[in-house]
Parts: structure tokens; C-alpha cells; sequence
């Protein structure tokens, strides 16, 4: 039994890679286009010449050593063909899906909901793919593996020793999130989740809701927060804008509810809806009716799984909104969403998700043919992702040779007496880059 476990999880792991290389596999050759990829070559091209850039904080870049570090690493392998990049994202892509799987198999213990909540995840229902097809999406790659192998472990520990922390699980929940401190930063987002967790498992692990466990993480997080002050010279990026708190909030507020609008409705006003067809156009026509109305359901849906729902259900109604207010809180309080931010917060979505269908399902499983018909909404969301990803595909291929991404490589050559632009892409005067 305990060889035969293993097995099935490196059968799942293999699985779920493969199937992120047959949905994302055509985002391979989309290019270095977005503003992000050109200050992440640049950066690169920084640390080539001062190691201690890995520590640099100031806009344009950030707090991120572990990121960096690892991005270099990539960018020592592949230099600038973006192949390489794309590549690495959709296997992260792909070991992530398998994370979730394992992460719901543990909290909920049924199998079928892990598998579709994975499912769901590889096929980015609920993000729609930004994140893995952008070559600077590996920040947010990263951070989602690090939070996701912070909470499994955590949570096996919960449910397995209750509060000891002198076990491998829970040492392995420090070293990941001490790692993640040295990514983008999600710790409050991490301990927001904790906390949930402990409220609501606690009659299954006879734990106190500040348990022992959590009390240690929150103070490595201010710890780590102090360090980085005071060594690092570090400053959260808040928003700049000039409002007062009360209009601060309400956007804050606005922002929760369109992010989670997004997850289900991700069409909005951009090229894609103009170049789309006639289909998307006229459903467009209605966008603001549809978003009032998927607003008010998924209220009404988070108050009624409150009530209703299982302790697993409330906890990934709850992961849903705590992972989403770094976003719409801290970072972006004005009228400005991107659905990239979406990656790690759908985790919380697909459970949802995978769990309504399943139960739903097997609560007319006497109906021959109606049973299929629950498992219809996961098959939407598989469809409705497909479809806003070739679209975003063929839009970033484009923007990879606009006149705005040559104005960015030739930015670089420019500045870098080592590199130059030849036939339109970025190359080094010499191959060796050890010095």
C-alpha cells in the first residue's frame, strides 16, 4: 500500500503535465510581448553584471528574490528565446494542478471532486490561461506552488498531529513559507487561510482557532516583514492614488465582487471581444445585466454554502474571497482588474465547482440520463476557457512583433552594449554570458 500511493500520485503528476501541454502547448511560440516580460529580461540582464540586483525592490521591480533567482537561472539556460519560458511555465503549470488535486483530496477526502477540481485548474477555469502564457507569468506560477505546498503541508499536519509542530509536515510548511516570503509576497493571504481553516476543522482536529502552529507562521511573517524593512529597505507598493478612506474601501469592496464576476464571466472590453465574432459581440451587448446578475448568485450562492454547505465547502468559499483581497484591496482599489491576478485565488472556484456538479450528480444518480446534467456546468467552464485562450493566443502572438515590443527590444539593445536586435529579436554579441 504504501509503494502503490505514491505510484498513483506520480500517474496523476504525469497526467496533469501532460494534459497542460496539450491545452497550453500552443502558447509556445506567442513571443516576449507584454511590459513585464522586457523589465524581467532586464533585470536578468542586470544580475548578469551585480548578483545583488536579486535583492532589488524599487519600481519597476520588486521584493522577489526567489523569483529572480530562479528566472536567471532560466535565463543563464534559454537567453532569449522565449521558448524556453513558455515551456517551464506549463509544466509549473502542470505540477500546480496536480497540487490542487492533492489539496482537495486531503481537506475533502473524495476523489472524484479532487480529480475535476485538478481538471479544472489545468484547464484554468476560473483565470483563463494570462498567467501561463505570458513569459513573465512565472512570478505567479511560482508563488501559487510555494502557497499550495505551504497549505498542504500545513493542513496534513493539522488534520494528522493536530497543534504539534515538531513533525516533518509542519517543518515543511516553514521552509515553504519562508520561501514565499521571498517571492511576491502572500503571507497575510496565507494566514488569512490558516485561520479559516482552523475555524472551520477545528471540532475534526481538536484545535484552538489560534493554534500553535498558526501563532509560530504569523510571527516568522512579521519577522520576515521586519527583516525586510529594515535589511532589504523594503516598502509595500500600495496604491498611490489620492482618495479618501471611505471611497478607498468601497472600491476595495466593487473590486472583491468583479474579480469574482471574472471568474465566471471574463469577457469585457478589449480587442478580443471586437475580433471574437458576432456570437460574443451580441452577448456582450448585455455584459452589465449578466454581471449584475452572476454578482447577485454568487452572494447569494456564498451566504447559502455558509449556511448549507459542508465545513470543506465554507472553507473554499472563504479561500475564495481572503485570496482575493491583495488585489482588490492592497493593490488595486481604483476600477482596474486583471484577470491574471485570478491564478491562485480559482483554486478556491474549481472546488466549488467540481463539488456541485459531483454532489449534484449523485443526488439524482437514480435518473439515467438527468445525472449527466450537473457534470454540464464544469463542461461549460472547460469550453468557455478554451475558447478565451485560442483567442488570447492569436492576440499575443501579434503583440509579440507590434511596433511597442520592437520599441521595447530596442530599449535593451541600446542600453546593453552586449546585446543587440537582429531581425527584429534580441541576441548577445557573444555566446559565452559566464563573465
Amino acid at each position: 500500500m504504501g509503494v502503490c500511493l505514491p505510484l498513483k500520485h506520480l500517474l496523476f503528476l504525469i497526467g496533469f503535465i501532460g494534459l497542460s501541454f496539450i491545452f497550453f502547448g500552443l502558447s509556445i511560440d506567442n513571443g516576449f510581448w507584454h511590459g513585464s516580460d522586457f523589465v524581467s529580461l532586464e533585470h536578468n540582464l542586470r544580475m548578469m553584471d551585480n548578483r545583488s540586483a536579486i535583492f532589488d525592490s524599487s519600481p519597476p521591480f520588486r521584493f522577489q528574490p526567489l523569483v529572480y533567482g530562479l528566472n536567471f537561472l532560466l535565463f543563464r539556460r534559454f537567453h532569449f528565446d522565449p521558448r524556453g519560458y513558455f515551456i517551464f511555465n506549463i509544466l509549473l503549470h502542470g505540477f500546480n494542478s496536480f497540487l490542487v488535486y492533492i489539496l482537495v483530496q486531503t481537506l475533502l477526502r473524495h476523489r472524484a471532486v479532487a480529480f475535476l477540481s485538478g481538471l479544472l485548474f489545468v484547464f484554468t477555469v476560473g483565470s483563463y490561461g494570462k498567467s501561463v502564457m505570458i513569459a513573465s507569468g512565472f512570478d505567479d506560477l511560482v508563488i501559487t506552488a510555494l502557497t499550495l505546498l505551504t497549505m498542504l503541508c500545513y493542513f496534513k499536519n493539522e488534520l494528522i498531529f493536530g497543534s504539534r509542530v515538531f513533525t516533518h509536515w509542519f517543518l515543511l510548511a516553514v521552509v515553504f513559507f519562508i520561501a514565499s516570503m521571498f517571492t511576491s509576497s502572500t503571507s497575510l493571504s496565507i494566514l488569512g487561510a490558516f485561520l479559516a481553516f482552523n475555524f472551520f476543522f477545528h471540532r475534526e482536529t481538536n484545535m484552538r482557532v489560534l493554534s500553535t502552529g498558526f501563532l509560530i507562521l504569523t510571527a516568522l511573517a512579521v519577522t520576515s516583514l521586519i527583516v525586510k524593512s529594515v535589511v532589504f529597505h523594503y516598502t509595500p507598493h500600495f496604491y498611490q492614488e489620492t482618495i479618501g478612506p471611505f471611497r478607498f474601501i468601497y472600491y476595495a469592496v466593487k473590486n472583491v465582487i468583479h474579480y469574482l464576476v471574472r471568474m465566471i464571466f471574463p469577457i469585457h472590453t478589449s480587442h478580443l471581444v471586437l475580433e471574437a465574432g458576432g456570437a460574443v459581440r451580441f452577448i456582450y451587448r448585455f455584459a452589465t445585466q449578466i454581471r449584475i446578475l452572476i454578482a447577485l448568485t454568487v452572494l447569494s450562492y456564498s451566504v447559502f454554502g455558509f449556511i448549507f454547505g459542508n465545513r470543506t465547502i465554507r472553507f473554499f468559499i472563504a479561500w475564495t474571497y481572503i485570496m482575493v483581497l491583495p488585489f482588490a484591496f492592497f493593490q488595486m482599489p481604483s476600477d482596474w482588474l486583471d484577470i491574471r491576478h485570478l491564478y491562485l485565488v480559482s483554486v478556491g472556484f474549481v472546488a466549488i465547482v467540481s463539488a456541485g456538479g459531483i454532489y449534484c450528480s449523485r443526488m439524482i444518480s437514480r435518473h439515467r440520463w438527468k445525472r449527466f446534467v450537473p457534470i454540464l456546468i464544469p463542461v461549460f467552464f472547460i469550453l468557455l476557457s478554451r475558447f478565451i485562450v485560442m483567442q488570447l493566443d492569436r492576440n499575443y502572438e501579434l503583440r509579440a512583433v507590434h511596433p511597442r515590443a520592437m520599441q521595447y527590444r530596442k530599449e535593451l539593445a541600446d542600453t546593453y552594449p552586449s546585446v543587440i536586435l537582429e531581425n527584429g529579436e534580441l541576441r548577445f554579441i557573444r555566446t559565452d554570458t559566464s563573465e
